[in-house]
């Protein structure tokens, strides 16, 4: 064998595993998938036996997380140093 074909050869596999390596660093996971509804609605309606008029209540209750809790290294406590006398 010549040292071209070689040589051509070796470029080859190296353009070849570029092109592979180039196409995974493209890759990227999928988005994680939209929370769920965080709110609940409910209602109730009463009829006063008296007058007969009926009253509707209603609840929403919106719940908000603004941070994913992730468990932290405990913050040491500050010590205070007390002034001697003088």
């Amino acid at each position: 064998m010549n040292a071209r074909l070689l040589l051509c050869i070796g470029m080859g596999v190296f353009v070849a595993h570029l092109g592979v390596f180039m196409f995974l660093s493209h890759l990227r996971p999928a988005p994680p998938a939209p929370p769920g509804p965080n709110f609940k609605v409910r209602s109730q309606t009463v009829v006063d036996s008296a007058t007969g008029e009926k009253t509707i209540y209603r609840e929403i209750t919106v719940s908000t997380r603004l941070i994913t809790p992730s468990p932290a290294a405990p913050v040491a406590k500050p010590v205070l140093s007390e002034a001697s006398p003088q």
